[in-house]
């Protein structure tokens, strides 16, 4: 017995109305969608698409931070343990680097205090070893606080996109 032969024998002969014709259930219809149920989950793919892209960049950007504060950590605990000039020196440059790179994101911390004349004259130009940690804590904070807003950015411009931004205000 053929599929079709099936569906018209389970079919009652006077649900085709006057004058109509019964349409065959193929296979096709079996597999398909509501179209409104095919808009919503295009739009879904689509918007989940687009807001990976810049969230995605945004992952790697706080990643790549996060690691250059633990390289700035341990190169403190090298300079803490070694107490010679070559390791303060590293250290320095790790955290002038780390300066350097946040500032292009708009992220600010007080730079710790330098030796100066408080230390002989080879250190004077290095940074307190004291003060680093507290100015790790700080940049950590910006940052976090930082990658908060820019997902904040994000979730707006999803609510854009959804037209929700609107509706939930």
């Amino acid at each position: 017995m053929t599929e079709q032969s099936k569906i018209e024998a389970a079919t009652p002969a006077d649900t085709t109305g006057a004058g109509r014709t019964p349409v065959p259930w193929s296979q096709d219809f079996a597999t398909s969608e509501h179209p409104d149920t095919a808009r919503h989950r295009i739009q879904r793919e689509y918007i989940m698409a687009v807001t990976e892209l810049p969230r995605g960049n945004l992952e790697r950007k706080y990643a790549y931070l996060q690691q250059l504060i633990s390289r700035a950590k341990e190169e403190l605990g090298h300079a803490r343990s070694a107490n010679n000039e070559h390791r303060m020196a590293a250290m320095q440059q790790n955290i002038d680097e780390l300066v350097a790179y946040v500032s292009g994101y708009g992220i600010r911390a007080n730079l710790p205090n330098r030796n100066g004349e408080n230390g002989s004259t080879a250190i004077a130009s290095f940074y307190v070893l004291e003060e680093i940690p507290t100015f790790l804590g700080e940049l950590g904070f910006l940052i976090d606080r930082w990658y908060e807003e820019e997902l904040a950015g994000i979730h707006d411009e999803l609510l854009k996109l959804t037209g929700l931004a609107g509706r939930l205000r």
